[in-house]
């Protein structure tokens, strides 16, 4: 052995200069042989473990820099080989709504399993597959099959215990399990699948052949989708609210953008037997929306040659139809005109346009908008409509539909027709689908300029009155509230409502629709006490257009130049409302 002691060195106990010792001169051949051997080796070895990191540091420096300049380090390292069954659902950018991962399915054969030792491998099981009863698991090896399955999805700590376990007679096979990263988000529209993957519910139902071949694209935006649940989740709290709903709409293609029912659930998690929180209002609920169909009532007087914009109505005084009395929430006691009719929302008004038009009119324009039937959408969550089923309408039954009552549609029927009262007048079926409307028929509802007069009245609607400091101002939004009393056991209950807001924007060109409504909200300090839609879901509305306009490209626009029917009108009104 070398070993140094000062300048001198040593082997095997003899003293060695340092010039001998490196020329070995001092060292017999055979010595001399072995050391020179072991030199070489060691050389060898060297120059083996440099190559290695040679190639470790290569390869280092091709993921590190060369493959996340080329964007391909992150799929190269999570791809994988798996085919699963069912493919994923994704928004209009790509991101991932629904999607599967790999599992294991834990099985047993009860035939190998002695009947002595079911009653310890049934503890033992229990033990570490808590969701699953010691009962269960012992039912199942007590039978007579030669297969059954203890547990689907388990997992990989489930599966580290049971393989601790060591029963030969357990086998973990392949699985899937369908997951959403997003939770409750889309639960509604989404739906779930059973526990062999197939839909039982939503747009996994919808499509549940198609997701079995491709990626299905839905028109959702999942940030307009965050931005409107947030929202609405804080009104619904800050009104004491039931619940609530709302949809954001592209009114010139009719793909919807967010749809948002609350209450909602995780789809992640077992559901509960909750019928509230399973219920898409959006789709499936059918309601009176109250003044919302002021819109129609006048649309139809306007199209229909009846009525002009610039025609006075009286308002002044009730109207009395056999033993019903009819009369306006907080009136303005007056001669109205037209656009001061949407503008205050005066039933006065909409019943005298229904009864110039007659029910005859009536009944044919609502039918346009496809008020009489469900919507021909795949998604199972859809209802069908309630409306005064006669061919001829009682003078009563006309008037009530002129505000609102005795007709009940879904939230999506509602927000699909006003798209094409501001569109230009055409009518597009609502699509859940990234250009599902593509090639497909629009119908034209109304003529173009009916349309731009519904859609200078409905700005002034909101912004008759408006300040520059209010939410959403700048972005040209017009839109009309509803308040309707809610319905239980067939009959109306006194002191509750239903408040809605329907709107589009920007009212100089319209490119989406925003519905808002809210169940049931409660009075409080901030409102006065008051708890009808301009207190509540209008606000709610706004706040929701302030923030997603900028994400959506709307920038804010100066004041809507109004034609001087719309200025007489909001003059009049400003200067009623002064005294």
């Amino acid at each position: 052995m070398w070993r140094k002691k000062k300048e001198i060195f040593y082997f095997a106990g003899q003293e060695v200069p340092r010039t001998t010792m490196d020329k070995y001169k001092c060292l017999d051949a055979a010595t001399r042989g072995v050391l020179e051997k072991a030199t070489g080796r060691i050389t060898f070895v060297m120059i083996v473990f440099a190559l290695c990191f040679i190639a470790i540091a290569g390869r280092l420096f091709q993921l590190s820099v060369m493959n996340y300049q080329s964007r391909q380090f992150i799929p190269s390292v999570l791809k994988t080989n798996i085919d699963f069954a069912r493919y994923n659902i994704l928004d209009r950018n790509g991101m991932i709504l629904a999607t599967s991962v790999p599992t294991k399915d834990l099985s047993v054969n009860p035939k190998k399993v002695k009947q002595k030792d079911r009653t310890t491998v049934a503890r033992n099981l229990s033990a570490v597959l808590p969701d699953v009863s010691y009962e269960d698991i012992l039912n199942k090896l007590n039978s007579n099959s030669s297969f059954k399955y203890i547990k689907r999805n388990i997992t990989p700590v489930e599966q580290k215990d049971v393989n601790w376990l060591g029963y030969y007679f357990l086998e973990e096979t392949s699985g899937e399990k369908r997951v959403y990263p997003q939770g409750n988000l889309f639960s509604h529209l989404l739906g779930v699948v059973d526990i062999d993957n197939h839909g039982i519910s939503g747009l996994e139902k919808a499509y549940d052949t198609f997701l079995q071949e491709k990626d299905l694209m839905l028109s959702l935006d999942m940030s307009v989708q965050e931005i409107v649940r947030k929202t609405l989740m804080e009104q619904v709290a800050k009104f004491k609210a039931d619940g609530g709903l709302s949809i954001v709409m592209d009114v010139n293609t009719g793909e919807v953008i967010a749809s948002v029912s609350l209450p909602d659930y995780n789809p992640n998690l077992p559901l509960e037997n909750d019928k509230d929180k399973l219920f898409n209002k959006t789709t499936l609920g059918a309601y009176e929306f109250g003044s919302v169909f002021k819109l129609f009532n006048t649309a139809m007087g306007l199209d229909t040659g009846v009525v002009k914009p610039t025609d006075s109505y009286d308002a002044s005084h009730s109207i009395k139809i056999g033993r019903k009395t009819l009369t306006d929430y907080r009136g303005q006691n007056r001669p109205l005109l037209v656009p001061e009719i949407l503008i205050h929302s005066s039933n006065l008004g909409s019943v005298r346009i229904a009864m110039k038009a007659g029910y005859k009119r009536q009944r044919e324009f609502l039918g346009r908008f496809g008020f009489y039937k469900p919507l021909p959408i795949l998604l199972p969550e859809r209802t069908r409509t309630q409306y005064p089923r006669s061919e001829k309408w009682a003078e009563i039954t006309s008037a009530n539909v002129s505000f609102g009552y005795g007709i009940s549609v879904s939230p999506l029927h509602l927000i699909s027709a006003v798209s094409a009262l501001v569109n230009g007048g055409y009518y597009r079926v609502p699509t859940f689908l990234k250009d599902g409307n593509k090639g497909q028929p629009e119908y034209q509802v109304i003529s173009e300029k009916t349309s731009k007069m519904m859609r200078h009245m409905m700005w002034g609607v909101v912004n008759w009155k408006a300040k520059p400091t209010d939410v959403a101002y700048g972005y040209a939004v017009g839109g009309k509230t509803g308040t309707a009393n809610l319905i239980k056991n067939g009959k109306y209950v006194e002191g509750s409502s239903r408040t809605t807001f329907v709107s589009a924007f920007p009212m100089s060109d319209p490119k989406y629709a925003v519905m808002v409504t809210l169940e049931n909200p409660k009075r409080i300090k901030e409102t006065f006490n008051f708890n009808t839609a301009g207190w509540n879901a209008k606000p709610t509305g706004m706040k929701i257009i302030e923030q997603i306009a900028p994400y959506l490209g709307i920038a804010p626009e100066e004041p809507w130049v109004q034609p001087a029917y719309m200025q007489r009108a909001i003059e009049a009104s400003v200067k009623a409302n002064k005294r």
